[in-house]
């Protein structure tokens, strides 16, 4: 099976390292493009708009009747390209007797219908397999055609573990890692917490008091770790701790992190 960095399967269809994903506000967006998509979607929840350079492309991410959709246009409002979520139960039977198989290591995580002009279009099925308690699972993506076919499976490359010596103090650890994350980082933009998505939101309200609690950074981010995601620091009023936490572009909690300042 071929194998493929990480990034690439969580950056997704539509991202390309070489292209930058700027969030827009909705009036910046061609009316071309607004009418074509209102007319299709009529109720679409958390819409969030991006231009795409250098081509001057936008995209539009959006949840479909509860289900993660990406749309791409060009500039004159002709769709290229669309990633849409469904249901699992929805699979081919091929598709789910294959992944019983050749998969029953793994756990489906989400499913898409990937269409690419007129002639590309396959099934996308994202497989997490556990690691330890403290490591993320692995993600792999299993793309079939219609018919249930296997196409191929990208498999994140799993990198060794470093062994750090004993004399490394807490201190030199901190700035290896603000270090490593600052050289990942592919574009790193400040917005305002409004700009978070909804499930973000609910899940920072349930472990804290936002009356009592002030974000010192709300940003979006693109990085090797997490593809593109958000990144938000919290931190209580005469508290000596700093929250952090990590979230997909849909608002699911990737990481958490508690500082000592």
């Amino acid at each position: 099976m071929k194998r493929l960095l990480l990034i690439v399967m969580l950056i997704g269809f539509f991202s390309n390292n070489s292209y930058c994903q700027t969030l827009i506000d909705v009036k910046k967006v061609p009316e071309a493009i607004t009418k074509k998509f209102a007319k299709k979607y009529k109720t679409p929840q958390e819409t969030k708009w991006f231009v795409i350079d250098p081509q001057k492309d936008y995209l539009v991410k959006f949840l479909n009747n509860g289900l993660d959709a990406e749309i791409k246009y060009d500039k004159l409002g002709k769709e290229i390209a669309s990633k849409m979520q469904i249901e699992i139960s929805k699979l081919n039977t091929k598709i789910a007797d294959d992944i019983r198989k050749n998969h029953s290591d793994k756990k489906i995580d989400k499913a898409y219908l990937i269409i690419s002009g007129p002639t590309q279009k396959y099934y996308s099925v994202i497989l997490h397999k556990s690691q330890s308690r403290k490591k993320p699972p692995l993600v792999y993506d299993a793309q079939y055609n219609f018919q249930g076919v296997v196409i191929t499976v990208y498999e994140p490359t799993i990198e060794e573990e470093k062994v750090e010596e004993d004399t490394q103090d807490k201190y030199g650890e901190k700035v290896d890692k603000e270090l490593s994350d600052l050289e990942e980082v592919e574009y790193d933009k400040s917005i305002k917490k409004d700009d978070l998505p909804s499930p973000a939101i609910d899940y920072l309200k349930e472990r804290h008091d936002l009356i009592d609690y002030r974000f010192k950074e709300v940003r979006i981010r693109e990085n090797k770790t997490y593809g593109e995601h958000y990144y938000v620091e919290l931190k209580k009023q005469g508290e000596k701790k700093l929250f952090i936490y990590n979230f997909d572009i849909y608002g699911k909690m990737l990481s958490e992190e508690v500082q000592d300042l």
